[in-house]
């Protein structure tokens, strides 16, 4: 399991570090849509519909994000991080969170700090540039994790296929592809050359299930940032990337 190898990444690194044993506070709170994407030019963002909010752990003066919609406030160590069962969204939430937190903290990677205003609609721009660089055999495209921007890329310059979770999305069409359930994942993955998915499949439980289809896979946002990191996964996000 991906978040398995993680958590034995970290801990590992916690070791070498010194700071398993240590009783350092690592607190987690809810952001508003407001403090955790300003004012975008759109209003269609998962976010800003209720659906999901996004999670901050803070870490030795470092913060780390996380998508989720479960959630609940958190104190602890990273001894406690890492004794976590994650066996629902929340405490997935709580330790992916944190995890960025921590490896911002120990200065393995830069903050992982969703995007805000101006930047989420650069995103979908740089976007796609970064689908230009894709070997041009790649036409058929999943994406998993309806993002609207990301999709409008997509949409402009290959054949897409999209599935979300979000029960109000599922059987509309956005910009012009129908979007399907999650039921339809294996047959979109079969069909697609290249699947992206959103980070959140790190929190939603469905990440390991994107690994299995075999296929060229890349990730985005910053909620599996770290877990990218420390695994060597395939991440797309304009914040880390773009700068």
């Amino acid at each position: 399991m991906v978040l398995e190898q993680a958590k034995a990444k970290l801990q590992g690194l916690a070791d070498t570090r010194h700071v398993y044993d240590q009783e350092i506070t690592v607190t987690c709170k809810i952001l508003t849509p407001e403090e955790a994407i300003g004012n975008p030019l759109h209003d269609d963002y998962p976010i800003q519909l209720g659906k999901e909010r996004l999670i901050e752990a803070d870490f030795m003066g470092k913060k780390g994000q996380a998508f989720s919609d479960a959630y609940f406030n958190y104190k602890g160590s990273v001894r406690s991080i890492l004794s976590l069962r994650l066996d629902t969204n929340a405490r997935r939430a709580i330790f992916v969170s944190s995890l960025n937190a921590i490896l911002a903290g120990l200065n393995e990677m830069p903050e992982a700090l969703h995007c805000k205003n101006d930047d989420l609609t650069r995103c979908g721009d740089f976007f796609s540039d970064f689908i230009r660089s894709l070997p041009r055999e790649a036409e058929k495209v999943l994406l998993v994790g309806l993002q609207p921007r990301l999709l409008e890329s997509l949409a402009a310059q290959k054949q897409v296929r999209v599935c979300d979770l979000n029960p109000d999305n599922i059987g509309l069409s956005k910009c012009g592809v129908f979007v399907d359930g999650p039921d339809r994942f294996p047959y979109n993955a079969q069909w697609a050359e290249v699947i992206f998915a959103t980070g959140s499949t790190v929190v939603n439980g469905t990440i390991d299930e994107m690994m299995i289809a075999g296929k060229d896979t890349y990730f985005y946002g910053v909620t599996i940032a770290g877990i990218a990191h420390l695994l060597g996964l395939k991440h797309f996000c304009y914040i880390t990337q773009a700068s």
